[in-house]
């Protein structure tokens, strides 16, 4: 990765899947990491935590409880078995280490409230606040440096979805073209985003078009430009390798083909757009098994500049990448806790001379299965 700040370690306690104490998450993160598990081992849970950071940095916490049924659906196994969540996140580059940490207790109303909130930039520990129902760190920027350098590592934080691609979705539909500004979490701006690229990144948006190709043989080009009737909005229109002369809309792209276009944009735009942490889950559904073969090599070249976190199914993706960017979800069931443990490497030499990694993956030699 770049000077960028890394998440290297975060601990959750008490959200969803995630139990107390000795069952909380504790996970030392990487540039790439693989998160693989069967379904309920915790992957979308740890997906939807950044989404709640992703609220937090906006002032929104209370919009993402409401949204998620309130804080018993949020809390692990409900308030009478886990009263608080807890969460420390480090943020690490080279020089500077700062640490956020925050603990939600439930209030009225099924509702969820910051009990104690800190930060600590080189060993600096400052406590923001206690009781308030957002984060501080906004009013705290106006005189904290510490609070505004963790606000702006936050804010750099996305979590994506990319999975509705019905005829409703958002991403099948016009888009308001000054929305631009970096690619939405359900790729719902992506014409204004592409727009933006062709007018002033056309070397990366050249680069997103040639991968587009190769995985969409039919593509030929965007044809990319505001509404004649309506200038503040534009729509996803393309045109054939075939016929130039025909002009076809979001609705005559496959589900595949239009994720696919999603994912490369998001990986393949300029370095100086991207959040510092991409989270994503299952981008391989729809995807041709040889097109997730190039979203492997897209995840790596974005990893150059940006930290990467992926939760899969995929057999095809897991062999694409190192043992030790694999982390393995499981479900504690003693605990009714979701468990996450990095891969070795060195641990499964043997087996590697043999077998590939989805196949140990399959025989539960590493676990995440069912």
């Amino acid at each position: 990765m770049t000077s960028k700040s890394k998440l290297t370690h975060i601990s959750i306690s008490g959200f969803k899947s995630f139990g107390s104490n000795e069952n909380s998450l504790n996970l030392d993160l990487d540039d790439i990491n693989i998160i693989i598990g069967a379904n309920g081992a915790g992957k979308s849970s740890f997906i939807s935590f950044f989404k709640m950071l992703n609220h937090i940095t906006t002032e929104a916490l209370q919009l993402f409880i409401g949204k998620n049924g309130g804080a018993e659906n949020l809390l692990h196994f409900g308030s009478k078995k886990t009263p608080l969540i807890k969460s420390t996140l480090t943020f690490e580059k080279i020089g500077f280490k700062n640490t956020y940490q925050f603990t939600l207790a439930k209030s009225v109303k099924d509702s969820l409230i910051f009990s104690e909130e800190k930060i600590n930039t080189n060993g600096n520990e400052n406590e923001l606040a206690g009781g308030q129902k957002e984060s501080v760190l906004y009013a705290e920027s106006q005189n904290n440096a510490g609070a505004n350098a963790i606000k702006a590592i936050l804010s750099q934080c996305r979590a994506y979805q990319f999975h509705d691609t019905s005829e409703s979705s958002h991403i099948r539909n016009s888009a308001y073209i000054n929305n631009n500004r970096y690619l939405f979490d359900n790729g719902g701006n992506l014409a204004a985003f592409l727009f933006r690229l062709q007018q002033q990144f056309p070397k990366y948006f050249d680069r997103i078009v040639s991968r587009i190709r190769y995985a969409v043989p039919q593509f030929g080009k965007f044809d990319l430009s505001p509404d004649p009737l309506n200038p503040s909005f534009i729509k996803l229109n393309w045109k054939s390798s075939i016929d130039n002369d025909y002009t076809f809309g979001p609705e005559h792209l496959s589900d595949g083909s239009i994720r696919f276009i999603a994912l490369a944009t998001l990986f393949l735009q300029p370095p100086e757009l991207l959040p510092n942490i991409i989270l994503i889950d299952e981008p391989e559904l729809g995807l041709h098994p040889q097109v997730i073969d190039l979203l492997a090599s897209m995840i790596k070249e974005c990893a150059q500049n940006s930290q990467i976190i992926v939760a899969t199914q995929s057999p095809r993706l897991l062999d694409s990448f190192d043992p030790n960017q694999i982390v393995v979800a499981e479900t504690n069931t003693t605990a009714g806790a979701s468990s996450f443990k990095r891969l070795e490497e060195n641990d499964l030499n043997d087996w590697l001379e043999e077998y590939s990694l989805s196949e140990i993956w399959e025989k539960n030699i590493i676990g995440g299965q069912p």
